[in-house]
């Protein structure tokens, strides 16, 4: 089925403007190619490829459209809505979309404070192609049959039926990064890995959805979801086609998760050994997975290509952890690094500050631990998001008392935007800074400012 009656426009946002690194889009991407696939033709205006403002959109939108889409995380709720009312100022009978965790999380307040008619909820892939086929029948009564939506009906908020997920993910493949303009996402792709002198062209891979742990603060729009994993054949052709048709040169897993116990990793990296080529790669996995014995996988890890392992620390207080829900042992996660380091990888970890119990000791700890490991870590602080039990906890407790105003001046985690301690904004936010300057002068790292270094640590030298 091809639909030739309305005219669409998906649009990307520019998030983070003149920033030093750019992907594709992964979520976005999915969607688009779910779309192609349909035979539905469309438009794609992508502002952050080439960091365009709302002002060069709305030039752009000087062209009418019966239909415009886009998706963002939550904490960019502000340029969705600037978004959203300069598409509406430009084509007042657009029907205009939303998707990702913006919808997902807070759909009621996204579609009665913005422009935005319909909410996509969780995995898009079907639930995009439904819809605008139902779209382009004008049959507006019909919506209440597409499955994964939310929309107004005067002035009633209606949510349909749920989404079932994607049970086979090699059945709907990966992106089709053709869609994009890759030439202008090579040069920012063309840049050096963990601070290596070697630029790699990078791309992201996306093998896995959701993740079977359930932390308090984080939010994703597969939570409640079972764990889904593509198979490692069809992992393996990716890996096959980013390096044959795309050049890549380093692949990052895009995951929540991407090997949830040992026998995932072992399964991998023998279909990795028996490539005829080599690319570097970055996976994602729990803090606690490796232990001393595996250091000879973790070699084989490496031969095959793997850089890096990132994984989440959150903190290093026993008291937080709990209330994180993170059911992590802080001597595996020592034991973990060590035997990263023994196997030739570098560990890169995050950590959280900001969650009730914090105190200027539980901050000592958690950096102390980051030292023990060697690592330098990204940090931010605590950003409740909606969907999550401490989101929930900071509204009823006061913390958040106005969720709208909230989320329109949320942004980046390495900023403060709630303090749910005891301590002043002032003496978290430098007990913080203070301390990671503290552990980057022992590392002899040097950054402007210590926790926006916008760099990976330095490979760890065995």
């Amino acid at each position: 089925m091809r639909l030739h009656v309305k005219s669409i426009l998906f649009i990307n946002p520019c998030i983070r403007p003149h920033a030093r690194r750019k992907f594709p889009p992964v979520g976005l991407a999915c969607i688009l190619s779910a779309v192609k696939k349909a035979n539905i033709e469309f438009d794609l205006y992508d502002m952050d490829a080439y960091d365009l403002s709302v002002d060069n959109l709305r030039e752009h939108l000087q062209k009418k459209y019966d239909i415009v889409a886009l998706g963002a995380i939550v904490t960019v709720l502000k340029l969705v809505r600037e978004i959203a009312a300069t598409v509406r100022e430009s084509n007042p009978e657009a029907t205009i979309i939303a998707g990702n965790s913006v919808s997902t999380s807070i759909p009621e307040m996204l579609l009665r404070h913005t422009e935005v008619d319909i909410a996509v909820l969780g995995e898009g892939d079907v639930t995009i192609v439904d819809l605008l086929r139902v779209l382009d029948t004008n049959a507006n009564a019909a919506l209440d049959q597409v499955k994964g939506i939310a929309f107004l009906r005067d002035g009633e908020f209606v949510k349909t039926t749920a989404r079932e997920p994607i049970p086979n993910l090699d059945e709907i493949g990966f992106p089709n990064w053709d869609l994009f303009d890759l030439p202008r996402y090579n040069v920012h792709m063309l840049k050096p890995v963990m601070d290596d002198s070697i630029e790699s062209i990078v791309y992201p891979l996306n093998a896995a959805r959701g993740c079977p742990f359930d932390c308090t603060f984080c939010y994703h729009v597969f939570k409640g979801q079972h764990y889904r994993k593509y198979s490692e054949e069809a992992v393996m052709q990716e890996f096959t086609r980013l390096h044959d048709k795309y050049r890549a040169t380093f692949i990052f897993f895009w995951d929540e998760l991407t090997f949830p116990n040992i026998t995932a990793v072992e399964k991998m990296v023998a279909r990795l050994e028996q490539l005829p080529f080599r690319v570097g790669w970055d996976a994602i996995t729990r803090g606690d997975l490796f232990r001393q014995a595996n250091v000879p996988l973790v070699q084989r890890m490496r031969d095959a290509g793997c850089k890096s392992i990132s994984f989440s620390i959150e903190n290093a207080s026993p008291e937080i952890l709990k209330a994180m829900n993170k059911k992590i042992r802080l001597d595996r996660v020592v034991e973990h690094c060590e035997t990263l380091i023994r196997g030739g990888v570098t560990p890169l970890t995050s950590i959280i500050f900001g969650y009730p119990q914090e105190s200027p000791e539980t901050i000592r700890m958690t950096l102390d631990l980051c030292e023990r490991c060697n690592i330098y870590p990204s940090v931010g602080f605590l950003q409740p998001l909606p969907g999550t039990p401490i989101y929930e906890w900071a509204v009823q407790y006061g913390y958040i008392k106005n969720e709208l105003e909230y989320l329109l001046n949320a942004g980046d985690r390495q900023d403060l935007h709630v303090n749910l301690t005891q301590m002043s904004s002032e003496e978290l936010g430098d007990t913080v800074v203070n301390g990671m300057q503290r552990l980057a002068d022992k590392m002899g790292l040097k950054f402007d400012n210590p926790l926006k270094t916008g760099v990976y640590q330095k490979p760890v030298k065995k």
